[in-house]
């Protein structure tokens, strides 16, 4: 990125004077005329030019003075697991080594949630770290201090490298970065990144750094699959069990369906035709509701393994009873089980709610938010923002991630309640919108939840007529 000049004033010497490549000079410009409102911005990288949209326009950072938060607890703390809190000591002995093998190189290990767990580097390193807030216990999430290595690598399947002036926030223009996250092989969710950061310097990543994180993302797999397996000798007992005309189907915590008999098939609804044990094909099973009946037998059977409840499903061509049990592998909650059933009192929703007659279950979202799971009625949410799998509800209640992944199964759970896809990335609730305004490219308009501040959420040309005919203009 260019090197530092000191300038001699009447002997007594300045303070350094930061000189910048070229490419970094036009970055730097590129970046000072996004955070001023211009999206007309070239020769940047798509992933960080999309970073920078989602810093400015969905989290509203503030790239001057943004800082990231100081974050209590002790380290680990966020991990749910044996199994995850071992990713986390791996990534840590991953860390130490690239540190101890490279020069001048500050290595850092987040938990999900971008807070910073450890760090290693020389003094110095470590020092200038520390001036910026890049030291343990300061969270780095995207949402908080917008484009950075830690944060937005959190839920990317590859690496992302952060230089210069790329980073969002001014203070570390003079750091690159390059950060490796691991997720959930089965729920997606991050659990954990490393990162190698350089002060003044371009150097890339280090020799080693996907390799040994791709060894890890191979061995939360093997336990997707050992859980899926279980499962399925779960499904399998009960489905012996079962008369002709009872369904059987298991999902595994994520709400993905992973076997189902063959009165669940003649019943109809989108369920695998074979055990579906690999985590990745178990995605294309995924059902909203079940997704959310998994988030509620989790909470009970940690207290009571034993716990079982009746839901009224729409999982099939129509809505059926069926009693829900977990499904425990060494002690952890790894799903559910689900037999069709008759409750002559009705089925019960979560929390010994009854629901009468043949009534549906309300029209429900299920967010996270600080590993607390949030349940949304639709008219709470304002629209749902993509980050490619990842799906940010922006709510009454502030910021949510989605339990579900993939905008498209939002789309699917609360279509029906008056929201309407504006853009690929974007799904908005039409009672919500309060301005229409002019897009970037000439004739494209944005829409706006808000009745004051900067918001613009982009409406691509194909969806124009189908908002333009909803909202009568």
């Amino acid at each position: 990125m260019g090197g530092v000049i000191v300038k001699n004033w009447g002997g007594v010497p300045s303070p350094p004077v930061r000189t910048f490549s070229e490419r970094a000079r036009t970055t730097r410009a590129a970046w000072e005329r996004f955070a001023a409102g211009d999206d007309d911005v070239r020769d940047v990288p798509a992933v960080i030019l999309l970073s920078w949209q989602r810093s400015r326009d969905l989290y509203g950072v503030d790239p001057l003075n943004a800082a990231p938060p100081r974050a209590g607890g002790t380290a680990g703390a966020s991990t749910t697991s044996l199994l995850h809190a071992g990713v986390v000591a791996q990534l840590g002995g991953v860390a130490a080594a690239i540190a101890a093998g490279t020069d001048g190189s500050l290595t850092t290990v987040t938990d999900g949630s971008g807070r910073i767990l450890g760090s290693w580097g020389d003094a110095d390193t470590r020092r200038r770290a520390e001036d910026v807030s890049l030291a343990p216990l300061y969270t780095w999430s995207e949402s908080r201090t917008g484009t950075n290595g830690l944060g937005t690598s959190l839920g990317m399947p590859y690496p992302v490298s952060v230089r210069g002036p790329e980073h969002w926030r001014a203070a570390l223009h003079d750091w690159t970065c390059h950060g490796i996250s691991v997720s959930d092989a089965v729920t997606g969710r991050p659990l954990a990144a490393v990162n190698v950061s350089f002060w003044r310097s371009v150097c890339g990543a280090p020799d080693g750094m996907e390799r040994a994180v791709t060894s890890i993302r191979a061995l939360l797999r093997e336990e997707a699959v050992r859980e899926g397996r279980a499962l399925l000798a779960d499904f399998v007992a009960a489905a012996d069990r079962a008369t002709t005309h009872e369904a059987v189907v298991v999902a595994d915590v994520a709400g993905n369906v992973v076997a189902a008999n063959q009165y669940a098939h003649d019943l109809g609804g989108h369920l695998p035709s074979v055990p579906a044990v690999e985590p990745t094909p178990r995605r294309r099973f995924l059902s909203v509701e079940l997704r959310e009946i998994a988030a509620i037998a989790a909470a009970h059977a940690t207290s009571d393994p034993s716990w079982t409840a009746v839901f009224r499903v729409g999982l099939l061509r129509e809505q059926m009873a069926f009693a829900v049990r977990p499904v425990h592998l060494d002690g952890g909650f790894i799903g559910i089980l689900l037999v069709s059933a008759v409750d002559a009192d009705g089925p019960r929703l979560a929390g010994g709610i009854a629901q009468t007659g043949g009534a549906d279950i309300p029209v429900r979202v299920v967010g996270i938010h600080e590993r607390q799971l949030i349940i949304l009625s639709p008219h709470e949410i304002r629209y749902a923002a993509a980050d490619r799998h990842v799906v940010w509800l922006i709510t009454d209640r502030g910021r949510v991630r989605a339990a579900d992944h993939g905008i498209d199964n939002i789309e699917r759970a609360l279509g029906s309640s008056g929201f309407l896809r504006v853009h690929r990335s974007y799904l908005v609730n039409l009672h919500r919108i309060r301005e229409v305004g002019q897009g970037i490219s000439k004739g494209t308009l944005t829409v706006s939840t808000q009745h004051h501040g900067y918001e613009a959420i982009p409406v691509a040309r194909r969806h124009m007529p189908r908002l333009r005919a909803a909202l009568g203009i």
